[in-house]
């Protein structure tokens, strides 16, 4: 009987660490499956699409990464580099941290992957805005 208690414990204990550790990416495989399910969401993984909206803005590489949120990252790239995943991945990780970290401020709440992939969908401030709902939606069924 209690040997069945201790490997309920330590199941129990088990899914807590595991559902912790997964509350946002932190390790290079846990972003790197992160922003690979926002690049399934963004163009199904393509990176050499660049596409032009109704507005005329234009969306570079695998993350529809545009002028604003490229110079927001603070990393030196260029558009058009944008349709090099590793680039586009580098500036997404520093785009969604620095961002991360202010809602993490302003609001006393972690950013997890939800809040993480709501403001690359809306922008800063994207995570308080009910149009990115069914992004995450989408991006949540793409994590694996």
């Amino acid at each position: 009987m209690l040997r069945i208690v201790i490997l309920g414990i330590m199941s129990i204990l088990t899914a807590i660490s595991a559902s912790a550790s997964s509350i946002k990416p932190e390790t290079d495989a846990e972003w790197e499956t992160f922003l690979t399910a926002i690049a399934q969401v963004e163009s199904s993984g393509r990176d050499s699409i660049v596409h032009k909206d109704t507005n005329g803005r234009y969306s570079y590489g695998c993350l529809q990464i545009q002028a604003p949120y490229l110079a927001d990252s603070g990393l030196g790239y260029t558009l058009p580099e944008m349709t090099e995943r590793a680039k586009a991945f580098a500036v997404a990780k520093a785009y969604l941290t620095r961002y991360g970290r202010s809602y993490e401020r302003r609001t006393g709440k972690t950013a997890t992957y939800e809040v993480l992939s709501r403001i690359h969908n809306g922008g800063p401030r994207g995570a308080e805005r009910a149009a990115t709902e069914k992004y995450w939606t989408k991006v949540k069924a793409n994590l694996h």
